[in-house]
């Protein structure tokens, strides 16, 4: 007879309720670029800067990276000296840069102890729609 331990899920209500894990990191993006964050476990909350230097400057986060394409446009923009600060549920974050070049920006996440691998998969495929 096999042991079937239990797994940490996405439902795991206990999870979110603990004291988050932090990750945190800034970078320099410029216009067409796209970076992409793989969160070695799911996030409770992303909080995302942009501190670029021009007044112009403009960064989109979202969740799918068609999703932050312009023509999709199931992202959110992000002017500069504002940010997002949200409880959202992801492993995977990217940022694309709207308008600018070296645009600052920083995210800090707080992460929950549900490993990537056992969080649903986020797409417009899947049937979330919305995301990309």
């Amino acid at each position: 007879m096999s042991i079937s331990w239990p797994t940490n899920g996405e439902y795991n209500v206990s999870a979110y309720q603990m004291s988050a894990l932090p990750f945190v990191t800034s970078s320099v993006i410029s216009a067409g670029e796209v970076h992409r964050y793989n969160f070695p476990y799911v996030t409770r909350f992303i909080d995302v800067v942009n501190r670029g230097p021009g007044a112009s400057d403009v960064i989109a986060i979202g969740f799918t990276e068609n999703g932050i394409k312009p023509t999709v446009g199931n992202c959110v923009s992000i002017d500069r000296y504002a940010s997002v600060n949200e409880e959202i549920r992801t492993t995977v974050l990217f940022v694309s840069c709207s308008v600018g070049t070296n645009v600052n920006y920083q995210i800090f996440c707080g992460l929950t102890v549900i490993p990537a691998k056992n969080f649903l998969p986020l797409s417009a495929s899947n049937g979330h729609f919305g995301v990309g």
